[in-house]
């Protein structure tokens, strides 16, 4: 499968329906669907922590902010249904990735996160808050 991009309004759109917003100083830089976020790196991570599944899938944080253009990242807000986290370039390792839930949501999770820093139904990704 190949993914469509375009330029809509000055932001890069990723086919599929957006699952996820990414903005950095103010602009939305990638509308990004489900379709696009299954094609990128999937990562498999251990979360002992976790009450539910103790492994988790999906694509790292830093690899959806490169593929929609994020550049000088210092820190990223996480927005979702949980508190918005907000975590510093050095916390975001390969081992923090946003999981693919069975209810096709993401969720933000890490191997070295308190599950109280994870965030349920991540909507958006803002770059240097």
């Amino acid at each position: 499968m190949v993914a469509v991009v375009g330029v809509l309004g000055g932001c890069a759109t990723h086919s599929g329906a957006t699952a996820l917003v990414v903005r950095q100083n103010g602009a939305v830089l990638a509308h990004v669907g489900m379709s696009r976020l299954k094609e990128l790196p999937q990562l498999e991570i251990h979360t002992p922590q976790s009450h539910g599944a103790q492994v988790q899938r999906g694509p790292s944080v830093t690899s959806v902010l490169a593929d929609a253009g994020a550049t000088g990242v210092t820190a990223v807000r996480v927005e979702g249904r949980d508190p918005a986290q907000t975590l510093t370039a050095a916390q975001l390792s390969e081992r923090v990735i946003l999981n693919l839930t069975r209810r096709n949501t993401l969720k933000l999770v890490g191997s070295d996160l308190d599950t109280d820093r994870w965030v349920r139904d991540v909507t958006a990704l803002v770059v240097n808050p």
